[in-house]
Order: C-alpha cells, then sequence, then structure tokens
C-alpha cells in the first residue's frame, strides 16, 4: 500500500513537472511570437516612413514644391496657424529657415501671413486651403481614400486601438526627438 502511495505521488509529481515544461514552452513561444510580432511591426513602419517619404518626393517633384514645404504646411494644416518660431521649433530648422520656407510658400500662394486676433503684433502663418486642394490635393486624397479603404476592413475596437497607438508612438517619437535636439546644443 505505502509502495502504490510512492508511485501515486512520482505519477502526480512527474505530471506537475510535465505541466511546468509545458507552461514554460507556452511562455517561450509567445515570448518568441511576441519578439517576432515586434520585428515585424518595427519593419512595416520603416517601410511606412520609406513609403511616405517616396511619395512626398514624387508629389514634390510633380508640383515642385520643396518635400520641407509640404512638411511646414503640414504642421500648420494640423496645428492651426502658427508663427515662424513655433514652425521653427517643431521642425528644427532655424527661424532665418523657417522664414525663407514661409516666404516661398507665401509667394506660391499655398499660405499667408495674418495677424493674431488675440495679439496685434503676432504675425501667423495660416494655410491658403483653395490653393492646397487644387494644386496638390489630388495625391494627398487619394491615399487618404486608400487609408479609408483599409480602415474599413477593421471593427471599431480595432481601429481604435491602432488610433491609440499611434497616437502613443508619436508622442514618444516627439519626446526622443526634443531630447536630442537638446542634447545637441
Amino acid at each position: 500500500m505505502l509502495q502504490r502511495n510512492q508511485k501515486g505521488e512520482d505519477n502526480l509529481e512527474g505530471e506537475r513537472q510535465t505541466q511546468a515544461q509545458t507552461e514554460e514552452s507556452v511562455q517561450a513561444k509567445q515570448q518568441h511570437d511576441r519578439a517576432e510580432l515586434l520585428r515585424e511591426l518595427i519593419s512595416e513602419m520603416q517601410r511606412s516612413t520609406d513609403v511616405s517619404t517616396f511619395f512626398l518626393h514624387f508629389v514634390a517633384a510633380q508640383t515642385g514644391i520643396h518635400v520641407t514645404d509640404m512638411k511646414v504646411l503640414s504642421l500648420i494644416e494640423r496645428l492651426g496657424p502658427l508663427n515662424a518660431s513655433r514652425i521653427a521649433d517643431l521642425s528644427g530648422l532655424t527661424t532665418g529657415a523657417i522664414t525663407f520656407v514661409l516666404d516661398r510658400l507665401e509667394k506660391l500662394g499655398y499660405a499667408r501671413r495674418v495677424r493674431s486676433a488675440k495679439d496685434r503684433r503676432v504675425v501667423l502663418m495660416e494655410i491658403n486651403s483653395e490653393a492646397l486642394e487644387d494644386k496638390i490635393g489630388k495625391y494627398f486624397m487619394r491615399m487618404a481614400e486608400v487609408t479609408t479603404e483599409a480602415a474599413t476592413q477593421l471593427t471599431d475596437e480595432q481601429l481604435s486601438l491602432i488610433v491609440h497607438f499611434t497616437q502613443k508612438l508619436n508622442t514618444l517619437a516627439e519626446e526622443v526627438l526634443q531630447g536630442m535636439k537638446n542634447d545637441s546644443k
């Protein structure tokens, strides 16, 4: 009887060890799968950056607008009217370089200088939406259509998760960039 009990305990111990090994194996696989997913995510993000950069260069070549000018237009469009020093701070360019970019954008009719309603001494740059839509809108509209098309295949929860992740990533990336700028001074 004692011998049978010992065998039962040995079997139970063996089952526990097997279960622990199985759990370790599952955890190792999950860690490997997560690491692989992260590698794939980083690779796809690099690809997205590449496509975006090549797209901007294509639009620049088609429209005669500098890539830097398009990025400045993007800042103003996304954030609203901005003064030259704020644009310089956000872009990492000097205020002199930004003044040159803003002069060029104003001359081409894509942006205009306006006085701030809060403080008439402050000059802001705002987008000329009609000129943007007329001259470069067709390029960006096609990309917006493709994005919308891809998003229709996602649930609201999936889309919300992607938006949240992208916002978090952008915030962290902006902080890293600002830190790099501060370190280089």
